[in-house]
């Protein structure tokens, strides 16, 4: 009730039976605070714990990865029993994968178990946790509990181009060789158009970086680069890193991808040092310590080589590093990175990385410098992390309001489309297939909105179900989404069997009334009557209304009359 329909219904008093156990929203006790009227509670049930087994919840990652271990946390209540084991099963879309004994002690309640789940295939699973009914348990529906978790490839592939070998591919190679989940396929230049190891369209496609160096060359083929392209097209990562032969006219066929067009090029060689300006360390590429001493980490390094190659950066690039010259700033960059249309790219226009690593940290270490940084690996390390985080935002997105439902609940889909440009797309087909084991229907979602996109289903079964949507626009399709989500395993009211006394007589007090058991409530109605409030109140209406305005009281006044006048005519008294 709001508290104007109280008044209105002249609400004095609320009488409650009720074990006290709330199952959705929010803490009965601040709405009955707004109601602002005395609450008589009868509690029912025992508020003694019964004798029951139940696991209470599941709690373990969203996302995971392939060959990943991930912890399962699984809370455990036990009640009435003082002794024995309890067999506690963990299953991976109903195939068990681990088993834990629970052992029962006295006077202890709650338990709880870790189980390290390793997926092994890839998709939305369903974990379900179950443990054993003992002799005696109240009930066998509370002993089991699922939740989904999103399984994700944990290979990345990096696929390095190099136009010969050389230094840098090695030192590079190195240090992504020690990120975890990561394959690195390097692609290598003989003399010639020919490579060590063939790229093919099918090594490419698994690739999620692209590490070029000193490539493209002059004898780079072009169905090399077009293959790449392709790649690149589809939203991959790239990171360039220049060459004493870098082919700056091949590179144009990829340049639509990097973070700058190149204005004129010189295989001219000089060395020059990064130049670093206080907003360069807000780049995640220069991230040592996070604090203002790693501007001279930076600037203390050995010389890198630079051809006299000229570029313009383009307009929604960063500027990570400039170029100078025997301490001259030159207006040329040095590492530059773009984030632009879920693209990501960086570039390095000087070569020759690993004279940091000789020159630099393994100098500082044969000196016996303890605190001396390996700034290299850093770079290198810190442009792979931030070029593999590439947050793909779908055009279509799909989801349910949760994923655990209990019997009878609704259950509610919220979609998002964009076009590709990531503009929000309104006036978009939508259609969302449910399927289970014995049910399917299709949902068509209504546009709210802002590329927004929501609709309800109701009657749905016990089980588990899946869904994909498709979104169409002007009959051709933007995306689709899908998922997972379970309708009935466990009802939230087998999760507490006790009464809960406590919240029943806060209740109770707060609002001025009084808390009964079954022993008792006989006295309820007496303590009703004599609550001061609790007294009869007369209520007057008043209504006012023109009969003129009813068509039907006029018309019978008007018969009325004129029988009147006829009467009076025949009697002689008109």
């Amino acid at each position: 009730f709001a508290r104007v329909d109280a008044d209105k219904a002249n609400l004095k008093a609320v009488v409650m039976v009720t074990d006290g156990v709330f199952n959705t929203g929010n803490n009965p006790v601040y709405s009955a605070e707004m109601l602002a009227r005395p609450m008589y509670i009868v509690g029912i049930g025992d508020s003694s714990m019964p004798k029951d087994i139940s696991i209470q919840n599941i709690i373990t990652n969203e996302v995971a990865y392939i060959n990943n271990p991930v912890p399962v946390n699984i809370n455990i209540q036990i009640s009435g029993y003082s002794e024995g084991e309890a067999k506690l099963t963990l299953s991976d879309n109903n195939k068990i994968i681990s088993e834990q004994t629970i052992y029962i002690k006295p006077e202890i309640n709650d338990y709880s178990a870790i189980i390290e789940y390793l997926p092994t295939e890839e998709g939305i699973r369903k974990l379900t946790a179950k443990i054993s009914v003992a002799d005696g348990e109240i009930t066998e529906r509370n002993n089991t509990a699922s939740e989904f978790i999103k399984i994700l490839k944990n290979k990345r592939r990096i696929s390095i181009f190099a136009g010969s070998p050389n230094p840098d591919v090695s030192f590079v190679k190195q240090v992504l060789s020690k990120e975890n989940g990561v394959e690195i396929t390097e692609f290598v230049q003989q003399l010639g158009a020919k490579f060590y190891t063939e790229p093919s369209p099918s090594l490419l496609n698994e690739t999620e970086l692209f590490i070029l160096i000193n490539f493209p060359i002059n004898s780079t083929p072009a169905n090399a680069l077009s293959m790449i392209a392709k790649e690149l097209e589809k939203g991959k990562s790239v990171l360039f890193i220049a060459g004493n032969q870098t082919d700056y006219q091949k590179l144009k066929s990829i340049e639509q991808y990097l973070p700058f067009n190149t204005a004129s090029s010189s295989s001219q060689e000089f060395l020059a040092s990064l130049d670093i300006s206080p907003q360069s360390l807000s780049s995640p590429l220069l991230r040592v310590n996070g604090t203002d001493a790693d501007a001279d980490l930076w600037a203390n390094l050995p010389p890198l080589f630079r051809t006299e190659t000229f570029v313009r950066i383009k307009p929604e690039s960063d500027l990570v590093a400039g170029t100078k010259v025997n301490n001259v700033v030159l207006k040329e960059p040095m590492i530059l990175t773009r984030d632009f249309q879920n693209k990501k790219s960086a570039a390095f226009l000087g070569y020759g990385l690993y004279r940091w690593k000789l020159l630099g940290y393994a100098q500082d270490v044969s000196k016996g410098r303890d605190e001396a940084v390996d700034l290299f690996s850093i770079l290198v390390a810190n442009s792979f992390k931030w070029l593999s985080v590439n947050e793909k935002l779908k055009n279509v997105s799909i989801k349910t309001n949760k994923k655990m439902y209990a019997s009878g609940e609704k259950v509610e889909f919220v979609a998002t489309v964009y076009d590709a440009a990531y503009n929000p797309l309104d006036d978009c087909i939508l259609n969302v297939k449910i399927k289970s084991n014995n049910d399917s229907r299709e949902l068509p979602l209504v546009n709210i909105g802002n590329g927004r996109y929501s609709g309800i289903v109701e009657g749905l079964g016990a089980g588990d179900y899946a869904y994909d949507g498709t979104a169409l626009y002007n009959n051709r399709s933007i995306g689709s989404d899908n998922g997972r989500f379970n309708i009935g395993d466990v009802s939230a009211e087998y999760q507490n069997l006790q009464m809960n006394v406590a919240l029943l007589k806060d209740l109770a007090k707060r609002t001025g009334g009084k808390f009964y058991t079954k022993d008792n409530a006989e006295e309820m109605i007496k303590d009703i009557n004599a609550h001061n409030k609790f007294k009869p109140r007369g209520i007057s209406l008043k209504s006012e209304f023109s009969i003129w305005n009813i068509w039907w009281i006029m018309a019978i006044s008007l018969f009325l009359l004129s029988m009147e006048w006829v009467i009076r005519k025949r009697a002689g008294m008109i």
